[in-house]
């Protein structure tokens, strides 16, 4: 069984999976659940000293196990964390937690929240600062160093401009981590039987889950690529396979949050029984073998005419290789045999990617 440990920002994890800041993490109890039920890590909802005030229905499906959303983080004050709800989680059995904690009120506000965290107990700092611009985070980081002694990952967002310049930036400042990417947006949906927004407010939020996977993979990569830091890999993970791209993209760890908001805290277990069960399956004994691999084999070689192979015993014959092929290459005859058209063909892909039997493959 492929051991599931990881390290991040010196302490050991149990599993790579760590829960994203947002709802799962509101109080003791959630971020407690989340960890018993396979997290190695859990993220606080973002805290502030008077506690965010959140429009009325923050929050929406937009499908395909994605959410949009604009909320600002928990609404409970500082107070409450530093009083009950951080020594209640660790007395709950958390082991490592992160609390998340807004730069947005200023230097002195974010210092007093970040101290808060520390005195009372947490084990890392997740610094967060801006969703459509970076805003002085990394000055806050930097001042922020110099008080606080407990690891601090900064999170930079796949919103703005420079993010893959500004993560350089946050570990040349002495971040001990790095967490990318949150979230996309703003975006924007209407209820169609009313005319108006389906989010309160301005209508604006920011879209998670499934869907944005492909874009935090990417700076997932680049950001591995230019930094020696543990990171922490964050968007679109709904399933073991997302999983696994995460960590060979780069990351150390892999952050959930819309998954556990649609399942419910025992996705960790799903995630982690079945990110065990695929890496025995590809011959990966353990987390430090896959985190990286995509940045130490580099790109994928072009080869045309490709060399298809065809498995029919496999295929179900539902036609979806032939009806996607929009250079009329591919072809099924009476027999259950497949012809591909070599003349025709332009190696794009989509015919083996589309296959839900994988009966389709290059050689």
């Amino acid at each position: 069984m492929a051991n599931l440990k990881t390290m991040l920002c010196g302490r050991e994890l149990d599993s790579p999976f760590v829960l994203g800041s947002g709802p799962c993490g509101w109080d003791a109890e959630a971020l407690a659940a989340c960890a018993k039920a396979g997290c190695g890590a859990v993220v606080t909802k973002s805290i502030t000293i008077s506690g965010a005030v959140n429009t009325t229905r923050h929050m929406i499906s937009n499908g395909n196990m994605s959410l949009l959303n604009n909320e600002g983080g928990s609404d409970m004050p500082m107070t409450r964390w530093r009083d009950y709800e951080i020594k209640r989680a660790k007395d709950l059995g958390v082991k490592t937690l992160i609390a998340s904690v807004y730069g947005y009120g200023g230097l002195e506000e974010t210092l007093e929240v970040a101290s808060m965290a520390e005195e009372t107990g947490a084990d890392m700092i997740e610094l967060v600062n801006g969703y459509t611009e970076a805003a002085d985070l990394v000055e806050l980081l930097t001042a922020v160093k110099k008080t606080i002694k407990i690891p601090i990952i900064a999170k930079v967002n796949g919103n703005w401009k420079d993010t893959e310049i500004i993560a350089r930036a946050c570990d040349e400042a002495g971040a001990d981590g790095i967490t990318a990417i949150d979230s996309i947006g703003p975006t924007y949906r209407v209820n169609i039987a009313t005319g108006r927004p389906l989010i309160g407010g301005n209508g604006y939020g920011y879209m998670t889950g499934a869907p944005i996977l492909p874009i935090a993979l990417r700076y997932v990569h680049d950001i591995a690529i230019n930094t020696d830091k543990d990171l922490i890999g964050l968007g679109g993970v709904t399933n073991a396979e997302a999983a696994l791209e995460m960590l060979m993209a780069g990351a150390t760890a892999v952050g959930v949050c819309t998954a556990a908001i649609v399942k419910g805290p025992g996705v960790f277990t799903e995630l982690t029984e079945k990110l065990s069960a695929l890496m025995d399956q590809y011959g990966y004994p353990d987390i430090p073998s896959v985190s990286g691999l995509t940045l130490r084999k580099g790109g994928l070689e072009e080869k045309k005419p490709a060399d298809f192979g065809f498995d029919a015993e496999k295929c179900t014959r539902c036609g979806r290789c032939v009806t996607a092929c929009a250079y009329r290459a591919r072809s099924l005859d009476g027999q259950g045999g497949m012809h591909v058209d070599p003349e025709q063909c332009r190696v794009c892909g989509l015919c083996f990617g589309l296959c839900p039997r994988k009966a389709i493959y290059i050689r």
